[in-house]
């Protein structure tokens, strides 16, 4: 099997990206009290900026420090712009050729209360969590275009507006969001923080070079989830999704970044395991769904539990089920464009490196322990425990507090 697809260059609104690969956005929870990247931080993109991935997107920043799902959660607001402009000066010193990719997010009713506000446009039964007006949303969608504003400003080359994974701008385009609003009922109205919030970030950016995508769930798996077809619903529909996809298109953004699932609730969507393999192929199959509907660069999810074909999936070819092979597979056969991988970045931040250089036999590849996601849930700086001491120790301390 040839992989040299996957070492070809693709254009991404007017800039290049060297390779076909990406590294998803990870949230490892270890910034300073204010949002800061660390040293640790620093690290972790070090060694990814010299793992040469052809786009590098750095985790979920923060677009407001009042609702976060970490506690150590890295931000992007005005205090925190010349920490992020030293993070993407010491990844350009390493590598001056890959796309580093901001995602922007606001974490909505995944907000932690034990340390910020939990916050949802529409009531959810839960008295807790505060519901928001529609001038609440204004405020935070200028909270949105100034992030994407000082991602320009510090270097960055593109940002990446978070729709996935159950967070704030996922949470309204459900059918579940029937609130009677500005952005809420209709998928009109329910995609309008959507539309109005990106354009007002290309209306307040200067530079027509700077690259603009998002990441959206096409399935939930939820009552009332995007990609059902109703608020009482949960049956799949890609319906909605396919005409956001489109819009997402339409609206001017140079790439999309398929997903699916809420971590939180149905993480095996998100990221599948030996408790649900097929869950791979489902997502490969929205991301070819997507792809026959829109023309820009795409982005495909859910491969770093197929490794070098050591899995549960049906097959007894380990040639024919493993990473390399779908994803010279799927983009060759047009179903995407670019691979994305997460939990494997984790595991090997030199990945691209060694695939581009045909060093197959040094890859690290993900067992798909959970370690990582345990470390996450429970607040842990987070990273691959089974090959790094440090979070292997962190995992190990996470676990003992647990059975206290």
């Amino acid at each position: 099997m040839s992989l040299d697809i996957l070492s070809s260059p693709i254009q991404i609104g007017r800039k290049t990206a060297p390779n076909r690969l990406v590294n998803h956005p990870m949230e490892c929870n270890d910034s300073d009290e204010n949002g800061n990247p660390t040293e640790l931080t620093f690290d972790r993109y070090r060694q990814l900026a010299a793992g040469g991935a052809g786009m590098i997107t750095v985790e979920s920043l923060t677009v407001s420090p009042r609702s976060r799902a970490r506690k150590n959660q890295l931000e992007i607001t005005e205090r925190n712009a010349e920490a992020l402009a030293g993070l993407v000066k010491e990844m350009r010193e390493i590598n001056g050729q890959s796309l580093i990719i901001f995602q922007i997010n606001h974490s909505g009713n995944v907000s932690n209360g034990s340390f910020s506000e939990v916050v949802s446009y529409y009531p959810t039964g839960n008295p807790d969590i505060t519901i928001l007006s529609d001038d609440d949303v204004e405020e935070i969608k200028g909270w949105f275009v100034q992030a994407a504003k000082i991602a320009c400003q510090v270097g960055a080359d593109g940002i990446d507006f978070k729709n996935c994974h159950g967070y704030f701008c996922a949470q309204l385009l459900r059918p579940a969001n029937t609130k009677d609003g500005r952005f809420g009922g209709s998928f009109e109205n329910r995609t309008r923080f959507f539309r109005e919030t990106a354009e007002e970030i290309k209306n307040s950016i200067n530079d027509d070079t700077f690259i603009l995508g998002a990441r959206f769930s096409v399935y939930e798996g939820i009552i009332g989830g995007f990609g059902s077809p109703g608020p009482e619903e949960v049956s799949e529909d890609l319906t909605e999704p396919l005409a956001f996809a489109r819009m997402i298109e339409e609206t001017g953004f140079h790439f999309i970044n398929v997903s699916g699932g809420i971590p939180v609730f149905t993480g095996e969507i998100t990221r599948p395991t030996k408790n649900y393999p097929l869950g791979v192929y489902r997502q490969f199959g929205w991301t070819a769904a997507v792809k026959k509907e829109t023309t820009i660069p795409l982005i495909g999810s859910a491969y770093s539990y197929l490794r070098n074909g050591k899995n549960s999936l049906p097959g007894n070819d380990p040639e024919k089920k493993n990473l390399l092979y779908w994803a010279v597979k799927n983009i060759e056969d047009g179903r995407t464009d670019m691979v994305g991988v997460g939990r494997q970045s984790l595991a090997d931040p030199l990945f691209a490196k060694k695939v581009v250089a045909g060093d197959l036999d040094d890859i690290n590849y993900c067992i798909a322990c959970g370690g990582c996601s345990t470390l996450l849930k429970s607040q842990a700086r987070v990273g691959c425990a089974g090959y790094y001491p440090f979070y292997k120790k962190e995992l190990q301390r996470v676990k003992t507090a647990g059975k206290r």
